[in-house]
């Protein structure tokens, strides 16, 4: 436990830094794009969004500190109402988060206000694992609210909301990185955790496969509520049509584009 506490202390953006130059090399080496020049271009175009959410840090992390120290001060929830081991707390916390973040995003795609800020992170037609920093800034604090919700619901620890976070990181960047994976691994680990080839599946243009794979980290809700479905990575066309071309794809286009009207683009392919 106390080797774990010692990890969690990192500083996220230490291992964000490293996530970001040991994808880039991967798939630079894998890939061998012809143009590393746009690649690297890409690249700049979506730090620049996670630079804002950087700046961001003291706000999330002021309401994480308040929310947390409340719920341990009062004792507030229903994991301090109900006699439950600490391990059991920590896990159950860890999914009970994921299962936040599962509703929120569904109500992404359904909410159109919503929609207009997620949309910016769909919006890429190039998609490599740098796509996972490009969030519009006030969807993290959207989904964190969500998180801070159930945590004073169910009573969860702070320790869970740091190993969820913890994972997130690398798992945002496996499930978007422009990198092969094996079938066999869907196979292994796809009835319990969203694989890259799975949350890939979430950035079709079709609709019928947008709306679907919700689960940041496990696919067992989209599995139980049937949101889940799958298709062959090569098929897949990345982004939304609505955005594309380089001027859709330029950061000061993409910042603006939540306060400006964009028609969807509907067409479901049977």
């Amino acid at each position: 436990m106390e080797a774990l506490n010692r990890l969690m202390e990192i500083d996220p953006n230490y291992i964000l830094v490293g996530l970001i130059v040991t994808f880039f090399v991967m798939e630079t080496a894998f890939n061998k794009p012809a143009h590393n020049g746009d690649k690297l271009k890409h690249l700049v175009q979506n730090i620049l969004f996670q630079l804002i959410v950087i700046a961001m840090g003291s706000v999330l992390g002021y309401m994480l500190a308040t929310t947390f120290d409340w719920i341990e001060q009062n004792r507030f929830g229903l994991f301090y109402w109900i006699a439950v081991p600490f391990w059991f707390k920590i896990i159950a916390g860890v999914f009970l988060l994921d299962f936040a973040d599962y509703w929120f995003h569904r109500l992404d795609h359904k909410v159109p206000l919503l929609w207009r800020q997620h949309r910016v992170h769909h919006s890429d037609t190039s998609m490599d694992a740098s796509t996972a920093l490009r969030q519009f800034p006030t969807e993290l604090i959207y989904f964190s609210l969500g998180e801070l919700l159930i945590s004073v619901l169910f009573g969860i620890d702070i320790f869970s909301m740091n190993i969820f976070l913890f994972l997130i990181l690398p798992a945002f960047f496996f499930q978007h990185a422009n990198l092969n994976y094996p079938e066999w691994l869907d196979k292994l680990l796809g009835w319990l955790v969203v694989t890259p080839n799975y949350h890939k599946v979430h950035h079709e243009q079709d609709q019928n496969y947008t709306d679907t794979n919700y689960g940041t980290l496990f696919i067992i809700w989209d599995r139980w509520f049937g949101t889940f479905k799958t298709k062959p990575v090569q098929e897949i066309n990345y982004g939304l049509k609505e955005f594309e071309g380089d001027k859709k794809q330029s950061f000061w286009y993409l910042v603006r584009s939540p306060f400006m009207h964009i028609e969807r683009n509907l067409e479901k392919k049977s």
